[in-house]
């Protein structure tokens, strides 16, 4: 009877430990896929659906304080001093029987720790996140051994081959075994074989669990190839900015100098005509001409080689209020109404005012030129944090703060062209009959300089909105 009793009270201990290893992939599939905020409700569902989990919670290693738990009432309170001193003795490896209210639970603690994916979230110094403790009921166990134990002596010898066989097939084939194999495909996926997946031909819980694990496993590796696939494709887009930099710069200083030369020689020409010469008239357009082609030169020298930001701490409505200063005669030409919609008590930003007031007029004025006959254009300041953001998951992962402020640009224009959306940020892309295609590829480029992220929505015929994400500074 003792040996029976010990045995099965080692294999709760390792079942905690194999879902203690479940629970802990769980949350971090959720931190990669920035569901951070459904922690709480994956952990009390849990134990909802469970007939042998109890209680989980995590709580801060350094000050005990519960922060996520199974029983909402607990967080905020201290953990059990037990835990508190198994932390202090780095005691994290093995899974332990606790008492609690007369009640047996078997409990596992587990460290979860700042891993490389979870950094552009958390401080990289800090090496462990929180403390997982689940604690799984012994109530039906205990029951079950009590039971035994009130059998006569004389009744236990006689059926001792059959119970105790009985029991070590349970606890062996049934049991023991499948944990085994279950925590041997984990430790092949920790050194490092993405492709081992557990057996899920089982019925029972265990069988449910192998679905569940292989499922995570699944997401997490799906999750892993996005992300390198994204890094690749960021490092190709970066090769080929740098290329396109060197030969833009190259042309450019070829183009200036004659380009100077042949204005001079052209203003030579032109102040040796007569006033009522016809000629003056040609002589005055190749000058506008070559004043075009002076600007576009120039256009191309800044976006090959762009002037380091400075970044100060500055206020976001001030840089747009200077903005709309200069644009708004062009606006008002246009029969152009711009609004503003701006939060109040917005936080700082660390910026380039003359560099993000070079954003802003791009963005304002490609919104008036799209209303050639009027209307009116909406512009939103407010703060939001990042798991609000209602764009790509590719652009979420780019923004490393988690407080941002949103610049929100709304025009009644004549919006862009679905085969067009994708390529409005690429360098000398244009459908104007004047400008070289660079603006919106400079203001991206400052955009993500300062470490934000600009995105775009339109739909033809009624209107374009962009939306520029800067991370916001603490108040403290």
């Amino acid at each position: 009877m003792k040996s029976t009793e010990h045995a099965i009270l080692e294999g709760q201990k390792e079942k905690a430990s194999l879902f203690s290893d479940r629970i802990e992939h769980g949350i971090i599939v959720l931190m990669l896929q920035n569901n951070w905020q459904d922690l709480q409700k994956f952990i009390v569902n849990l134990v909802k659906t469970s007939t042998e989990l109890a209680e989980i919670r995590i709580f801060n290693p350094d000050s005990g304080i519960i922060a996520v738990s199974s029983n909402p009432v607990e967080i905020g309170e201290k953990i059990y001093a037990e835990d508190m001193d198994k932390i202090q003795n780095q005691d994290f490896h093995d899974s332990f029987i606790i008492e609690k209210n007369s009640n047996q639970y078997a409990s596992k603690l587990t460290m979860i720790n700042n891993l490389p994916a979870c950094h552009r979230c958390h401080d990289k110094e800090k090496k462990v996140l929180g403390i997982m403790d689940i604690e799984i009921s012994l109530t039906k166990i205990q029951q079950s051994i009590q039971n035994v134990k009130k059998l006569h002596l004389t009744d236990a010898v006689i059926s001792f081959f059959f119970i105790g066989g009985g029991i070590l097939l349970v606890v062996g084939i049934l049991i023991d075994r499948p944990i085994k194999e279950m925590i041997h495909t984990i430790r092949k996926i920790e050194d490092g074989d993405t492709t081992a997946r557990m057996n899920e031909d089982k019925k029972d819980e265990l069988g449910t669990l192998a679905k569940s694990f292989n499922s995570m496993l699944n997401s997490v590796e799906t999750a892993h190839k996005e992300i390198e696939a994204c890094h690749v494709e960021q490092m190709q887009r970066a090769a080929k900015l740098a290329s396109l930099g060197e030969i833009i710069s190259g042309i450019a200083h070829e183009i200036k100098n004659p380009l100077a030369g042949i204005s001079c020689a052209v203003q030579v020409v032109q102040s040796e005509l007569s006033k009522d010469d016809s000629n003056r008239e040609i002589t005055k357009e190749i000058l506008h001409h070559i004043k075009r082609l002076d600007n576009t030169v120039k256009g191309l020298l800044n976006y090959s080689k762009p002037k380091p930001p400075q970044f100060l701490p500055q206020k976001i409505d001030t840089v747009l209020d200077k903005a709309i200063f200069f644009v708004y005669p062009e606006a008002k030409k246009h029969n152009v109404i711009i609004d503003t919609d701006i939060e109040s008590d917005l936080p700082d930003i660390m910026m380039d005012p003359d560099q993000m007031q070079q954003v802003f007029l791009n963005l304002i004025i490609n919104a008036v030129q799209a209303m050639p006959t009027g209307g009116k254009l909406k512009i939103t300041i407010s703060k939001t944090e990042k798991y609000n953001m209602e764009v790509e998951e590719k652009i979420k992962d780019l923004i490393a703060t988690e407080k941002l402020v949103m610049i929100k640009f709304e025009d009644t224009g004549k919006g862009i062209n679905k085969e067009n959306l994708d390529r409005i940020f690429d360098p000398f892309f244009t459908k104007k009959s004047k400008g070289t295609g660079l603006g919106l590829s400079i203001s991206q480029r400052i955009v993500q300089e300062h470490g934000g992220e600009i995105s775009v929505k339109s739909t033809v015929g009624k209107g374009s909105e962009f939306i520029i994400y800067l991370s916001a500074m603490s108040n403290s």
